[in-house]
């Protein structure tokens, strides 16, 4: 796929996904304050029953009392203090007539509609007018009047509150704990539960008690809290759970996906390198045995003795290199295979290093270089394939050479580690960068010299060699500074 195509998907799909975060966010809002609106209704209805029934229960009382409404149960005189001033209610049976009137500092029967308090009593006798209209109950009114005037706790019993308010909380689908007060005329609190002024910043809930009461009568305000409410609304919020793991599973498989695809991408170019170097790698032998064969059937070429031994030797070296590289290529097969079949035996690590030392060493003194060994392992016996370990230590052996651009000096040493032999493998070549570095052990992938045919190879060495240490249950690590040298150590577990 065309890189732009790939990135023309990627930033579709993150957008789609932050469209999608987006819509959650919103919806989760939606939720909660759809939520936030429920709880405070229900709360509502339930503190409106708690003042329904405390208005219920003290008409009852006063039923039961003998305070009826009627015209002859009536009481003569009520009255109502507010600060300074007496407002009376005097009912004259003999014309069948209510009079009201006002004492304001010690001065008796001041007109309604005078006074400083003109405005106030102007309402009061709007509501006194109205229900005489109305209704003509005289009774009612002079009863409200005279419940107006006295204090809280002789209208409600505030033992039995708390009782009360949980009950109607219950009935409505509200079991949480609640911390209640109320306040007379919004300074003095009448009763205040325990732990009441411990959160004093929490929202309250709020309603009027007896809110049915004449004009100048004391005003009382229930407050009601939830100090556990965040965590009752987050609990409700437990359906929305399964909608985000979902949507983070999505948005971590996408980011899976397209670093797949890159890499994919990137393996991608690695395996055209590939091909292009493994048809270089090929031609070059098969052109020279072709080349060396119609020299061989030449009859104007004269052939003596000489000329076919020279003729025969670079046949086989070609024939030999072909193999060679044949061999390279056949190492993908153990890739594709889940696991490696390994013929184990015991096998001496320094036996195979001193078997393949001679060869390696002409080739460094070729290049006038030099070989050194330091076998220190005092115990280097492993359970091993002996093929894979010696084709470890070769392609170790053979970059080592391979990627040196001066004279190699080249180092190999043991030592013996956490019951394991370590093999170090140390060289004076080109080095590898440290992007390079966590690439080098994965397939095709080459370290980048500036020509892609100076140096010969697929790209395969070093991935086998991680490919067959991990079977071993070894490790391969490599330290390397550019242009300085690489140090390659592999670990064995020893026999046991």
């Amino acid at each position: 796929m065309n890189q732009k195509y790939i990135w023309l998907v990627t930033i579709v799909l993150c957008i789609s996904l932050f469209g999608l975060i987006l819509v959650q966010i919103n919806y989760f809002q939606s939720a909660s304050k759809l939520k936030e609106e429920q709880f405070s209704l229900t709360v509502s209805k339930a503190l409106d029953q708690v003042v329904s029934k405390l208005e219920h229960d003290e008409s009852v009382k006063m039923i039961l009392k003998g305070n009826s409404s009627n015209h002859s149960n009536i009481a003569g005189h009520s009255e109502l203090t507010t600060g300074s001033s007496t407002i009376s209610f005097t009912m004259d049976q003999k014309h069948d007539k209510a009079i009201l009137s006002i004492s304001h500092e010690n001065k008796k029967n001041i007109p309604i509609a005078e006074g400083p308090l003109k405005s106030n009593l102007a309402k009061f006798q709007e509501q006194f007018n109205k229900a005489l209209t109305s209704s003509g109950n005289y009774g009612e009114y002079a009863n409200k009047l005279k419940n107006a005037n006295l204090k809280l706790s002789e209208r409600v019993d505030l033992n039995a509150l708390p009782a009360l308010i949980e009950q109607k909380l219950k009935d409505n689908g509200i079991k949480l704990n609640f911390e209640y007060a109320v306040k007379v005329n919004g300074i003095k609190f009448e009763t205040a539960s325990k732990n009441y002024f411990r959160n004093p910043s929490v929202e309250k809930y709020t309603k009027p008690l007896f809110p049915n009461d004449l004009y100048f009568a004391r005003t009382n305000i229930l407050h009601v809290y939830f100090p556990a409410k965040q965590q009752h609304m987050l609990q409700s919020y437990t359906m929305l759970l399964p909608s985000f793991i979902l949507t983070l599973v999505l948005i971590l498989c996408s980011a899976f996906t397209i670093f797949i695809i890159f890499r994919q991408k990137k393996l991608s170019k690695i395996k055209n390198d590939f091909i292009n170097n493994m048809t270089h790698e090929f031609k070059t032998p098969i052109s020279t045995i072709s080349l060396a064969s119609q020299m061989l059937k030449d009859n104007s070429v004269a052939t003596t003795q000489s000329f076919i031994d020279h003729i025969a030797k670079i046949i086989n070296d070609e024939s030999k290199r072909l193999t060679y590289q044949v061999e390279k290529v056949l190492q993908m097969a153990v890739f594709n295979e889940a696991r490696m079949k390994l013929k184990l035996k015991p096998i001496s690590v320094h036996k195979i290093i001193q078997n393949l030392l001679p060869n390696f060493t002409i080739r460094a003194e070729d290049k006038s270089g030099n070989m050194y060994q330091n076998l220190d392992a005092s115990q280097d016996t492993i359970m091993a394939d002996e093929v894979h370990v010696s084709n470890v230590i070769s392609n170790l052996l053979d970059n080592a050479i391979k990627y040196c651009k001066d004279n190699p000096e080249i180092s190999i040493s043991t030592r013996n580690k956490d019951k394991g032999i370590v093999i170090s493998i140390t060289d004076n070549g080109i080095g590898i960068s440290k992007e390079d570095q966590r690439m080098v052990f994965e397939r095709f992938f080459r370290v980048h010299t500036g020509n892609v045919h100076d140096v010969k190879g697929f790209g395969l060495g070093l991935s086998y060699v991680k490919k067959v240490v991990d079977a071993h249950h070894g490790e391969v690590n490599v330290d390397s500074v550019l242009d300085k040298g690489s140090k390659f150590e592999v670990y064995l577990p020893l026999k046991k």
